[in-house]
């Protein structure tokens, strides 16, 4: 059997040379190109999907967002002992915002369950909405420099920080900080609705 593996550890990249060889001597060399860009470019684009979609599942179904309008996430160390923190912005449709607009909290309190919610591991599930501002808790304080609730101040409460667009940390922190937006906290991370600005905003550290 040892034989027989190492034989086939031989062989099979010789076969896949042959191949290739074989397709750039038959095809054209526009077709030849396009084929080879498609099966390498084939489990990119298919993790990208997916990471997309996974993104996206973060956001409860009911709030229909499509896209992300921001997005800045690192990670330092792999498995139990690694660290993540990142943010993400997402837009908020007019309808759904005039929506929110009107029935206020209610819209969150009689929010319809994620059709997939199992497969979700969680992401997207949510209870216990407040409305703006956010309240300091035993994990997050009112910021001693400005007196008020700071969003790097939950994104690095672990000490590994994402270099945030100064912009998005600005209009982030207004969000956070005034009333007309609400929020609630996840098994990881936090989401805040602001029907005002028509953005969906995610942040999380761990």
């Amino acid at each position: 059997m040892y034989y027989f593996i190492l034989a086939l550890t031989l062989i099979i990249p010789l076969l896949i040379i042959a191949g290739i060889i074989y397709l750039y001597k038959k095809l054209s060399r526009r077709t030849f190109i396009l084929l080879s860009l498609s099966v390498t470019g084939g489990p990119y684009l298919a993790y990208k999907l997916y990471e997309r979609q996974f993104m996206l599942e973060a956001v409860p179904d009911a709030l229909e967002v499509t896209s992300i309008a921001y997005q800045k996430e690192e990670s330092w160390g792999f498995g139990p002992g690694g660290n993540e923190a990142g943010i993400r912005l997402y837009p908020l449709s007019d309808n759904i915002s005039q929506t929110i607009r009107q029935r206020g909290m209610d819209f969150f309190s009689k929010m319809p369950a994620n059709q997939n919610q199992q497969s979700r591991d969680l992401r997207g599930s949510y209870d216990n909405w407040k409305a703006t501002p956010i309240q300091a808790n035993e994990s997050w304080r009112v910021s001693k420099e400005s007196g008020r609730m700071d969003v790097e101040d939950y994104i690095c409460a672990y000490g590994f920080c994402p270099s945030i667009k100064p912009s998005v940390l600005a209009e982030a922190n207004v969000i956070i900080n005034s009333p007309g937006s609400y929020y609630a906290y996840g098994r990881i991370g936090l989401i805040i609705v602001s029907p005002e600005k028509k953005l969906v905003l995610y942040f999380y550290n761990g």
